[in-house]
């Protein structure tokens, strides 16, 4: 599977990081409206009813908090880490911290509080992820 295609989110349970595969329902209660099915370890299996085909099922999915939701990029930062959306990061060693969106069909990263910052993320340009908008809010301060 293609990083792009990943998700990752915060459990509903433990608060704790998931990635892989994300199922959003509208008509869903209960805060069940989204989900993620792991990419490893999701234990998946079908039951197969008389002649035809069964049921699929996993017995390792997870309830996930859907402001907390972020979209793989699919490129790497470089110390080989996953960039993803929401996720703060430096570019060619700057001073500011910028977060990475999607936006118009880009993926780019803005300086908060800087109406006009606008910096497209390319494959040819030093990133380094030094957290992420959740965990990590205090990075995004301005420096006085």
């Amino acid at each position: 599977m293609e990083d792009i295609y990943l998700f990752k989110a915060k459990r509903l349970d433990n608060g704790e990081w998931v990635q892989g595969n994300l199922i959003q329902s509208c008509d869903a209660t209960d805060g069940w409206e989204s989900i993620i099915i792991p990419v490893k370890n999701s234990n998946m299996f079908t039951k197969h009813i008389g002649h035809g085909y069964g049921n699929l099922g996993f017995e390792n999915w997870y309830r996930v908090n859907p402001s907390a939701i972020c979209r793989c990029t699919g490129l790497k930062d470089k110390n080989g880490r996953l960039i993803w959306e929401n996720d703060i990061v430096k570019i060619n060693n700057s001073k500011a911290n910028t977060v990475i969106t999607f936006r118009d069909f880009e993926i780019i990263c803005t300086i908060p509080n800087e109406k006009y910052y606008k910096h497209r993320l390319e494959y040819d340009t030093e990133y380094e992820v030094v957290g992420n908008v959740f965990d990590n809010p205090e990075l995004l301060e301005s420096e006085g």
